[in-house]
C-alpha cells in the first residue's frame, strides 16, 4: 500500500508541476504575443507616416493643394494605430501582472527556477526578434527607391536616340 500512495503522491507533484509550466508558458506566451502586436502596429503606423509624408511632399512639390480625400485615411490609420498600440501595451502590462502575482506556494522552488530562466530566455529571444525587425525597418522603403532609379533609368535609355548603325564601306576596287 505504501507503494501505491507514494506512486499517487508524486503523480499529484507531476500534475501540478505541469499545471504551473502550462501557466508560465501561458503568460509567456501572452506578453509575447502582445509584444509582437505593439511592434506590428507601430510597423502599420510608420508606413502611414511614410505615404502620408510622400503625399504632401508631391503636393509641395507641385504647388498643389493637399486633398483631404487622399490625407484622412492615413490620418485615420495612423489614429486607429497608436489607439490599438495604446491598447495593447495595457493588455501586456496586465499580463505582466498577472504572471508577477503568480503566488510562490503554487510551484515547486526549483521548478519555478528553471520556468523563470526558460521565461528570461523567452524575452532575450523577443529582443533578438525586435532588433531583426528593426533592422529590416526602412528595406521597403529602400526597394521602392531602387525600383524608382532603375525604372528612370529605363526611360532615359528608351528616351535616348540610338546612333545608327554605321554602313560596311564597300571595297574599293584596285588599280
Amino acid at each position: 500500500m505504501a507503494w501505491n500512495e507514494s506512486l499517487e503522491a508524486l503523480k499529484g507533484l507531476v500534475a501540478e508541476a505541469a499545471q504551473a509550466a502550462a501557466r508560465v508558458t501561458k503568460s509567456a506566451a501572452s506578453v509575447t504575443k502582445s509584444n509582437i502586436s505593439i511592434l506590428t502596429e507601430q510597423d502599420k503606423q510608420k508606413k502611414a507616416y511614410l505615404e502620408l509624408g510622400k503625399l504632401y511632399y508631391r503636393d509641395f512639390i507641385t504647388g498643389e493643394e493637399p486633398d483631404d480625400a487622399e490625407y484622412l485615411p492615413l490620418c485615420e490609420a495612423i489614429t486607429e494605430a497608436a489607439k490599438n498600440i495604446e491598447a495593447l501595451r495595457g493588455e501586456l502590462e496586465e499580463a505582466k501582472a498577472a504572471f508577477a502575482s503568480k503566488p510562490a506556494q503554487e510551484e515547486p522552488v526549483q521548478e519555478s527556477a528553471d520556468l523563470e530562466e526558460e521565461l528570461d530566455n523567452l524575452h532575450k529571444e523577443l529582443d533578438e526578434l525586435e532588433a531583426d525587425l528593426s533592422k529590416l525597418d526602412g528595406v521597403e522603403e529602400k526597394a521602392e527607391e531602387v525600383k524608382e532609379a532603375v525604372e528612370a533609368v529605363f526611360e532615359v535609355v528608351e528616351d535616348t536616340p540610338q546612333p545608327e548603325e554605321p554602313k560596311p564601306e564597300e571595297p574599293k576596287p584596285e588599280e
